[in-house]
């Protein structure tokens, strides 16, 4: 099967780089053919919150890409167009997250639908985070000019359902496979607390990734302090960058006193240095507000981790793990503090268990684009 990818993978960084370079890699490896075609740029340096959008550190997964698309340069759609068309394929697959592409998207899908190519929009975000008023109109525009759409929660699904007008439409559920390309260190645990100037014998727990206000760092830190004022001494580490107002988040720390049991590395953490925070962690917390789903909490199941997550990111994958996971309400730190305790009793899961699941999630997604 010829099958066409639209979207960031090496050397952009973040998770819908790292899916859609591994989803390019697993399509592969099952004997289709596979054209990816990802971005030349993707924002002007004045809209994106990050200090870099491109990770060129070594050791990443990288697949064969032509990268020709430029958002803003209507120039660049029509090559992307005429390449996808000689390509011939019997598949196009864009992934969409953020309305900025909305029409780069939707002319280049509406094109090739004219040249009768069919086109699958795979959803990681019906609506941006942190929407502004004209998202869900930008959406809509784009999003309609689908085939069919692949979704990764049923709350995505309801989302989406509320945006375009034909529900009859093909939309498949499956959800996002666990992420375990992640090189192990062949450091030990205490070595890599050692390295990340944590305690050797206190309860780690990580939050990980960009920080931003819908994942709910707040109630986290509020978690900690109930469990720091009841004499449990909890280690949190905070990996990742800040985008936003980081001030927020060191006030509540400096006033509840936390300043010795909470760590913070506010940058992007590049792939050869992702082993060492799961590594080193005990527990895996994602506090979200709002939200969809979450990479970083595939990640962490792709290192065994015992979990912590509010309602709001769960799919039928994490609720197969029954005790591996404990959910909890958001915006509840009392909920979220007695969870972290329950689920520190816990163990990681075995290598051989971690590689069925991840090998089982990412066959189910290939076999839903094999058959859209």
């Amino acid at each position: 099967m010829k099958i066409t990818l639209i979207g960031p993978v090496y050397p952009y960084r973040g998770g819908i780089a790292h899916f859609t370079t591994l989803l390019a890699k697993k399509l592969i490896e099952v004997g289709n053919d596979v054209q990816v075609i990802s971005f030349k740029k993707q924002y002007p340096n004045i809209l994106f919150p990050g200090k870099s959008d491109k990770d060129n550190s070594p050791g990443r997964e990288k697949v064969a890409a032509s990268y020709l698309l430029k958002p803003l340069n209507p120039i660049s759609w029509v090559r992307t167009v005429n390449v996808v068309t000689a390509f011939h394929p019997n598949q196009i697959i864009v992934p969409w997250w953020v309305t900025f592409w909305g029409p780069a998207f939707q002319q280049i899908i509406t094109r090739l639908k004219r040249k009768g190519f069919k086109t699958t929009i795979l959803i990681h975000n019906t609506i941006p985070h942190e929407a502004h008023f004209f998202d869900r109109f930008l959406a809509k525009q784009t999003l309609k000019t689908a085939d069919s759409y692949i979704v990764m929660t049923k709350n995505e699904e309801f989302r989406l359902k509320s945006i375009i007008s034909d529900k009859d439409k093909n939309i498949n559920v499956i959800p996002h496979p666990i992420y375990n390309q992640f090189s192990p260190s062949q450091k030990s645990k205490t070595e890599l607390r050692s390295v990340l100037d944590l305690p050797e014998n206190k309860p780690i727990i990580l939050f990980f990734g960009f920080v931003r206000p819908y994942k709910g760092l707040n109630d986290l830190i509020e978690a900690v302090n109930i469990l720091y004022s009841r004499g449990k001494e909890i280690h949190l580490v905070i990996a990742g960058e800040f985008w936003g107002n980081r001030e927020v988040y060191d006030n509540q720390i400096k006033t509840q006193k936390l300043e010795k049991i909470i760590h913070i590395h506010d940058h992007y953490i590049p792939d050869k240095e992702v082993a060492k925070f799961f590594q080193a962690a005990d527990l895996f917390v994602a506090p979200y507000r709002e939200g969809t789903q979450s990479g970083a909490l595939k990640i962490a199941l792709g290192f065994g981790l015992p979990i912590v997550a509010t309602n709001i990111i769960i799919d039928p994958l994490i609720k197969d793990l029954g005790k591996q996971c404990k959910i909890v309400p958001p915006n509840d730190p009392e909920a979220l503090s007695e969870a972290i305790l329950q689920q520190l009793q816990r163990s990681k899961l075995d290598n051989k268990t971690i590689k069925m699941q991840a090998d089982q999630s990412w066959n189910q997604m290939v076999n839903i684009i094999s058959n859209c």
